[in-house]
């Protein structure tokens, strides 16, 4: 690789970090807020259905970083060679107890996933004729951004109020909204074109960028128990979109539909 394809490398991947972090910086900050407030603010208490008081001392707030893969699906008629980059999923969760047995709860909060793509598709200059020649000679390397609501039911293979250790499943709706993403375009390593574009979904849920996805998730966590604090938690899931999402500009081909399965890796604290 020649020095002029590194720095081109480099400038692609400083482009989309610097992006990303000038238009998230807003969400970065109302999450941190969100996260202090809740610490600052509440109290544990004891649950007047539980057996056994002064076991537990949950608050029920989960914080999360996750890494992610993804499996991405795209429209071959018009782009082809769809390959996964860097992803990752930040999370802020609140856990509800259902029953007297401490083993199903409901989870609701809020997320933050970002992930990447790379695919070959057409290029067209202004003013150009658009031949569809399956001819696939320019890289493509999306990052897409997503804000998403979660509902999650979980159900705990012990008592998670008198364990040390809980093994669990999850099932999970997660309401998605997509933000704008980055855009660059290269050839034989030389960038073309960087660019914000607008996401949207195929089959749209009230809005254009909104749509759902479905989760399954297994996981094991450490209890708080004998007066202890906090606890720790791993997943390994996995996440399917209901419908595919695109984007669309003068430059590009139209109709590229991308559809995606992530396999989800979840390290975290429990509080």
């Amino acid at each position: 690789m020649t020095v002029q394809k590194i720095n081109t490398n480099f400038n692609v991947k400083f482009f989309c970090l610097k992006k990303a972090l000038h238009c998230n910086k807003f969400l970065l900050r109302n999450l941190c807020i969100i996260f202090f407030l809740t610490c600052a603010t509440y109290k544990a208490t004891v649950n007047p259905f539980s057996k056994q008081r002064g076991k537990t001392n949950e608050r029920g707030l989960r914080i999360s970083i996750a890494p992610a893969y993804g499996f991405y699906f795209i429209n071959t008629n018009h782009a082809q060679g769809a390959s996964t980059r860097m992803s990752a999923l930040l999370s802020l969760k609140k856990e509800w107890r259902l029953d007297t047995k401490y083993r199903s709860f409901l989870l609701c909060g809020f997320e933050y996933f970002f992930h990447g793509l790379s695919f070959n598709s057409y290029y067209f200059n202004q003013d150009t004729l658009q031949i569809y020649d399956k001819n696939f000679a320019y890289k493509y390397n999306l990052f897409v951004n997503e804000i998403c609501l979660p509902v999650q039911y979980k159900l705990c293979f012990n008592n998670q109020n008198n364990s040390l250790t809980t093994p669990y499943i999850m099932f999970g709706y997660h309401l998605r909204y997509l933000l704008p993403a980055f855009l660059t375009v290269t050839q034989n390593g030389n960038t073309i074109k960087q660019d914000e574009v607008n996401m949207a979904f195929k089959n749209p849920l009230m809005l254009n960028k909104m749509n759902s996805a479905i989760s399954l998730v297994c996981g094991f966590q450490t209890n708080e128990v004998n007066h202890s604090t906090i606890g720790f938690f791993i997943e390994l899931g996995v996440r399917y979109g209901f419908s595919p999402y695109y984007f669309k500009t003068d430059y590009s081909a139209n109709s590229l539909y991308t559809n995606s399965v992530h396999l989800i890796l979840n390290l975290g604290v429990k509080f």
